[in-house]
């Protein structure tokens, strides 16, 4: 099984993707390809360039090619996202990343969605703590979830809450 989760900068990714880890261990976390870009010496967000973004793309497909079970605290759909808004005039970026990153959300069996303004944007020195960006790449996501028809989950509340919604779900299958 492979899980998605999707959503902006600062919305709780990585804090239930770690929960997900911790209480079914069998299921691997992908590393988050923004953290690497980063120690790759890459800007990210708002400062980040095309070269950054095609290293990105193909970072995102290599790390979601891993066979087993695996939860992603960031996807393609994530990317995609931050390309349109960032990149918007960009068609060849654009195209590129349609062509590579929208066949392979068949691939994900299970995508949440965390919709931003639940929690304070947290400065981890990665993400941006822009509260309107972060409002703008959500937007984004729900656009492609819509224009794709990708089934999601859209997951809200406090950490334990959900948590508990997530093992109701696994209970389910």
């Amino acid at each position: 099984m492979k899980i998605a989760i999707t959503g902006a900068q600062g919305v709780g990714k990585t804090t239930l993707a770690k929960q997900i880890n911790r209480d079914f261990p069998d299921f691997k976390i992908l590393p988050e390809a923004a953290r690497l870009a980063k120690e790759a010496g890459y800007n990210l967000d708002q400062t980040a360039t095309i070269e950054t973004e095609f290293w990105l793309i193909t970072k995102q497909i290599e790390l979601e090619s891993e066979g087993g079970k695996w939860v992603a605290d960031r996807c393609g759909i994530d990317l995609l996202a931050y390309i349109h808004h960032l990149f918007p005039q960009e068609s060849a970026l654009i195209e590129f990343a349609q062509k590579t990153l929208v066949p392979r959300f068949e691939n994900y069996d299970l995508v949440l969605y965390l919709p931003s303004g639940e929690f304070p944007i947290e400065n981890d020195g990665l993400r941006a703590t822009d509260l309107k960006f972060q409002q703008d790449i959500d937007q984004k996501v729900r656009d492609i979830l819509r224009k794709h028809k990708i089934p999601f989950v859209e997951v809200v509340g406090s950490p334990k809450e959900r948590l508990a919604k997530i093992k109701g779900l696994f209970k389910g299958t």
